[in-house]
């Protein structure tokens, strides 16, 4: 393998994890919409605060999804109260390669406000530590950098209804970085993540259902020549489902399918991971929560090592986030 071909692997690494799969969104969507006529005539329990039930012009109750990051890495739809601001701090780890020891944190601090209904801002900042060593392809780094920064939106075009148990958002959260997450190598890059966000109620106050689909185009400089510009793409298909165990716990589990490609548009698919794990989240009272979840991928394939496994030449063998909201009031 030469050192172009090197350095290109490690940059279609860098754009997000992505996923290709929307045979398998659809037959989500319908397998849960199915569920979901069922119980949407339901009515909930009770009606509770921050995301808990809302009502059509005084009328009957409608189950909502808790405003919380009551799932993994899969986003709700819920944009807060309006004037609400928001403090996150988020771990995103990647651990272990083919060979070698290899470890990944990039650490998200995010500022948020929701201005008005169903429109919510953010603007975050990272940091990156990498520990490397013996990695096949990766130079040996033990480093703690800044990474970047990052600004998102977020609205909040449907929402449910009496006759619709499903509500709709998409964000878009620009990104300018000045390292390689891979590597740790110093190099500029700049994209989007362009996102599409779906969740729902399948039992009032019990169980709940959210799906992601992600792209991010990425523009990065070449780790051997940053004079190079190259560009990758990631995606993301995304599901999860979590079971309210009591007004503050809440646990279940997640499925992503993350796929890398040469090119900003999809041009080809160098390799795709499948990931699942569990998911919990602890409302540690009503203004702070914690959000945690821990996924090995189960399946891949790479076009470097199409024989194989698992594709740990563009993803890692195991992925995780530990997640701390704070919403003062």
């Amino acid at each position: 393998m030469g050192r172009g071909e090197v350095a290109a692997r490690r940059t279609r690494s860098r754009a997000l994890r992505g996923c290709t799969s929307l045979a398998l969104a659809v037959a989500l969507s319908m397998a849960f919409l199915a569920a979901l006529n069922v119980t949407a005539g339901a009515q909930p329990k009770n009606g509770k605060p921050n995301g808990g039930n809302a009502s059509d012009s005084n009328g009957p109750k409608i189950p909502e999804v808790p405003g919380d990051e009551i799932f993994g890495f899969t986003a709700a739809t819920d944009t807060g109260e309006k004037g609400e601001f928001g403090f996150a701090n988020e771990l995103n780890g990647f651990r272990g390669k083919r060979d070698g020891s290899y470890r990944a944190l990039s650490n998200k601090m995010e500022w948020s406000y929701t201005p008005f209904e169903d429109w919510w801002f953010a603007a975050s900042g990272f940091i990156a530590d990498n520990r490397i060593r013996n990695v096949t392809d990766i130079p040996n780094i033990s480093d703690t950098q800044f990474e970047g920064l990052s600004t998102e939106v977020q609205w909040r075009f449907l929402k449910r209804s009496l006759g619709n148990p499903f509500a709709f958002a998409v964000a878009v959260e620009p990104f300018r970085s000045r390292i390689d997450l891979t590597t740790g190598i110093q190099a500029k890059s700049y994209g989007a993540a362009f996102k599409f966000l779906a969740d729902a109620v399948i039992i009032p106050d019990r169980l709940y259902w959210a799906a992601n689909v992600i792209w991010v185009p990425l523009r990065q400089q070449d780790l051997e020549d940053r004079n190079i510009w190259l560009s990758s793409s990631g995606s993301s298909l995304q599901t999860a489902l979590t079971l309210q165990l009591s007004e503050n716990l809440f646990v279940g589990a997640e499925f992503r399918q993350l796929a890398a490609y040469d090119g900003s548009f999809f041009d080809q698919r160098v390799g795709y991971a499948n990931y699942l794990g569990p998911t919990m989240l602890w409302k540690i009272s009503e203004q702070v929560a914690f959000n945690a979840t821990w996924q090995p991928q189960i399946s891949g394939r790479s076009i470097d090592n199409p024989t194989l496994r698992y594709d740990l030449d563009n993803f890692e063998r195991a992925q995780f986030r530990f997640k701390l909201v704070v919403t003062p009031k």
